[in-house]
């Protein structure tokens, strides 16, 4: 925001000033043509008397008068200009400049808030926003969300867009069958994009009570087909293969998914805990090529976050709060990136945003050179800004960046 005021303050200053500069210069240069004027047709006069002397036509004593009334009548020409300019046309020229450098930007600013989109400045607003085009900067709970969004989707029944945003919100209102039915909506639309077989299978999954067999695990394996390293449809599919007593093809796919945890200790001591446990359950250790996996890991984008808390905010903060981390594109789409979920207990705590993560296949990370990083204290558990949530960011962020960033979470949403 802060940014944003700035750059709207130098263009100001600049177009302001273009119109100011010629306002001071224009009287100058007429004072000065009309002196020029005065002079050469002095020198004229001059020049017409000496030849009528040498005529014979004027004598010595009328010439010498004529000069010399030729010289006073000069002299008072430019005299009165100087006079004249010292007292009014210079007062009148400091005025006008004055004027424009008040009005231009007072004007500037007064459309800009009564005609343009203050809120947009606010990336949170925009984001809560977007979900149901409209309604600037009213915050709304999750079923008034969804309820906006069924409305607009009984209008716009072939909005895909549309569609994912409600099952997003549907699942985070833990309404799994509709979620379900949302994202098999997304895919009539769209097709086999990992980015919608994902949460389809997720809300599917919840639905049956964390069990993949069937339509969640089809899904999985499709996501899988289409890119073998994609790293929540490698965890899931071991998930699945366990829950089926397939320990050895659930130890081969988390395999797979370890290279791709490197930065995200957590998230690597939890999958080596389960190989570790199929493994015993095998009573052998698995061989795996991670060598794919490994160069996989080394592609697309992946920010290493730290997430620390005020201590000055330490009391406001209970161990159970939601805690988002969140990327969103500096320019573009106020939709997130890339999204982790975690708990206040964890404080300070690291995760990795990548690739991996986008909730459509056209909005990963990679794709957008400049991001802001966001974390948030939900005092409701709601992805969206809720007053009294503790927030912090660090943008602009360059999404290929390699070395760790630290976000402070500093600021209570008003």
């Amino acid at each position: 925001m802060t940014l944003f005021w700035i750059l709207a303050a130098a263009m100001l200053i600049v177009a302001t000033s273009l119109l100011i500069f010629p306002l001071f210069g224009r009287r100058t240069h007429s004072d000065q043509d009309r002196r020029a004027q005065n002079v050469a047709i002095a020198r004229e006069r001059l020049e017409e008397l000496e030849a009528e002397h040498a005529s014979g036509n004027l004598d010595d004593q009328a010439l010498a008068q004529a000069r010399r009334e030729l010289e006073e009548a000069l002299a008072d020409d430019v005299a009165g200009e100087d006079v004249a300019e010292a007292v009014t046309p210079r007062r009148r020229s400091f005025l006008l400049p004055g004027i424009v450098a008040v009005l231009v930007p007072l004007l500037a600013i007064g459309l800009y808030l009564k005609l343009g989109t203050p809120g947009a400045l606010n990336p949170q607003a925009v984001a809560a926003d977007s979900l149901v085009q409209g309604h600037p900067g009213k915050k709304m709970s999750l079923p008034e969300m969804a309820r906006k969004l069924e409305a607009k989707l009984a209008e716009a029944p072939d909005n895909a867009q549309g569609w994912y945003l409600l099952g997003r919100t549907y699942l985070q209102m833990r309404r799994f069958a509709d979620a379900a039915r949302a994202f098999e909506k997304v895919h009539a639309l769209v097709g086999d994009k990992p980015g919608v077989l994902m949460p389809w299978a997720d809300a599917i999954a919840m639905q049956q009570g964390g069990k993949l067999a069937g339509k969640p695990f089809e899904l999985v394996q499709r996501v899988l087909e289409i890119n073998p390293h994609e790293p929540t449809a490698l965890w899931l599919a071991g998930m699945a293969y366990e829950q089926q007593g397939d320990h050895e093809q659930a130890v081969r796919h988390w395999k797979r998914l370890l290279p791709q945890l490197a930065n995200d200790s957590e998230s690597r001591k939890e999958v080596e805990a389960l190989i570790a446990r199929a493994e015993k359950a095998l009573g052998h250790p698995v061989e795996v090529d991670t060598a794919a996996a490994k160069h996989a890991a080394g592609s697309g984008s992946a920010l290493k976050v730290t997430v620390a808390l005020d201590p000055k905010l330490k009391d406001k903060v209970a161990p159970d709060d939601t805690v988002f981390v969140f990327a969103r594109a500096l320019s573009g789409p106020p939709m997130p990136l890339a999204v982790v979920r975690k708990q206040a207990k964890d404080l300070p705590l690291t995760v990795v945003l990548n690739d991996s993560m986008a909730m459509m296949p056209q909005m990963k990370l990679s794709r957008f050179p400049k991001v802001r990083i966001e974390a948030r204290v939900s005092k409701s558990g709601n992805a969206l800004p809720q007053s009294g949530d503790l927030e912090g960011e660090v943008a602009p962020v360059r999404s290929d960046r390699r070395e760790p960033l630290i976000v402070r979470i500093d600021q209570v949403v008003p």
